[in-house]
């Protein structure tokens, strides 16, 4: 049995699609794959995988590659948007080749490109890695941050609603002013992670909260709701709660991530705004090779 765990996108969302930085945490909810007899590619990844893979560690002709991603989807099934995908291209290169590595990470982004048509790659790279890291456009290094910052606690809302990232990603990027806000958002990135990494809780609450607010403006330039009303209520709410809180990813639906001094306020807010409270905490722990 092998395991990857799915992320979250704390900075970094569209600055990452350029130059900009990405601030990427594993969270504790994982895809579990194993070889199988007799199994089709049950996903255009798991197809991706076998198409890129040479040699297999298994013969297709007999056996194929099973993965469940339940952990992934909501207690009514429907999908979280915390990088399933990513993980499950982890799994299905781990699983490939028979082992991890560096040669499995850039099979599994490989893959991952080919089956979603793009991408920086980060989610991936957060799959693989585990814990919090900050790496730009893959392949390119990446670097472990700490698991937290002392004083804060995650939260996590889920808007109940699915986001077309690749649709929000093209509308932005074809806005006029998409330089400009690429570059305001990496500029944002790098300070929050400079705070993350040097402990500096308030500063780093600061930065969550221009950063939700640079990407509504972002969507706004370019005429798609990256941050819908039901996000904004919850990023107005966190500020007044003396917290923060912004999109996860490219917005538009899926979650909202929030950090606090007060580990209630994510749950107070999912109550106020009807929003769906997640339980989620950092993963350590990236790829895994796991007993059955």
């Amino acid at each position: 049995m092998i395991s990857a765990p799915g992320k979250l996108v704390l900075l970094g969302d569209y600055a990452v699609l350029e130059d900009g930085t990405a601030m990427v945490a594993a969270v504790n909810r994982r895809a579990r794959g194993s070889i199988v007899p007799s199994k089709a590619p049950s996903s255009g990844l798991v197809r991706a995988v076998y198409d890129l893979a040479s040699p297999l560690s298994f013969d297709p002709s007999r056996e194929g590659i099973e993965i469940d991603t339940s952990n992934f989807r909501d207690t009514e099934g429907r999908k979280l948007g915390i990088g399933s995908s990513a993980a499950v291209a982890t799994v299905a290169a781990a699983l490939a080749r028979g082992r991890g590595g560096p040669e499995t990470l850039a099979l599994a982004l490989d893959a991952h490109r080919k089956a979603t048509g793009g991408g920086s790659g980060v989610d991936v790279a957060s799959s693989f890695h585990g814990g919090i890291i900050a790496a730009k456009r893959q392949p390119s290094a990446v670097r472990l941050l700490p698991v937290g910052l002392p004083g804060l606690h995650l939260f996590t809302l889920f808007t109940g609603e699915s986001a077309s990232t690749s649709e929000l990603v093209r509308a932005c990027r074809a806005a006029a002013t998409w330089r400009e806000h690429a570059s305001h958002l990496a500029r944002l990135a790098d300070e929050g992670i400079e705070a993350w990494s040097s402990g500096d809780a308030a500063r780093f609450l600061r930065v969550v909260s221009q950063y939700g607010n640079a990407m509504d403006t972002l969507g706004r330039d370019a005429g798609v709701p990256v941050v819908t009303e039901s996000i904004r209520a919850a990023m107005r709410l966190a500020t007044e709660g003396g917290g923060a809180a912004k999109p996860s990813g490219a917005g538009g639906g899926d979650v909202v991530i929030g950090f606090s001094s007060d580990p209630e306020l994510g749950r107070q807010i999912a109550a106020e705004t009807g929003l769906v409270s997640v339980e989620l905490v950092v993963d350590p722990l990236g790829l895994s090779f796991e007993r059955a």
